[in-house]
């Protein structure tokens, strides 16, 4: 079944036009695209605390998952360690690392409009019917490099992308 899932994401990619490249190996399983949306969107949120004054909403994000998260870095981990073997540690705190500075970029370029998607974002994340973590992930455009080769799936940004 996961075979068909990840074949499935990387057949949708390609209807989609949103594959730079499709290489031979692994495919991105559903849970470990999910997992790439987690991450850009809570290094995009850590930047929005940090910038924005948003230290109370993100620590509530981050205690509120908690659990979820956890469980989605691990896939995250795992993920790099699967396409990357020995230097997947190490490409896995790249990518991080990477999402941060891309978004500490964008929230320099135009802080208010990050700001202010940030503040709808948390809004959207800590309500009292607070959603799954997945299903509030895929509600949210996020636009990072995909961390893979093979497979690739870009989806849009909520927020803006910092111009040159």
């Amino acid at each position: 079944m996961g075979g068909k899932i990840g074949a499935s994401v990387c057949a949708l990619a390609i209807l989609l036009g949103n594959v730079e490249a499709v290489q031979a190996g692994p495919c991105a399983r559903n849970e470990e695209v999910t997992a790439i949306q987690v991450a850009s969107i809570q290094q995009q949120l850590m930047v929005a605390a940090l910038t924005c004054g948003q230290v109370t909403n993100y620590n509530a994000f981050q205690t509120s998952y908690a659990g979820e998260l956890r469980t989605s870095d691990a896939t995250l981990m795992r993920m790099f360690q699967r396409f990357y073997g020995g230097r997947g540690d190490a490409e896995y705190h790249a990518f991080k690392t990477r999402v941060a500075n891309d978004s500490e970029l964008r929230s320099i370029h135009d802080n208010p409009t990050y700001c202010a998607v940030a503040q709808t974002l948390f809004a959207s994340a800590l309500t009292q019917e607070k959603p799954r973590l997945a299903t509030f992930v895929s509600q949210v455009p996020v636009m990072e490099d995909n961390p893979f080769n093979s497979c690739e799936v870009n989806v849009a940004n909520a927020f803006p992308k910092a111009s040159s």
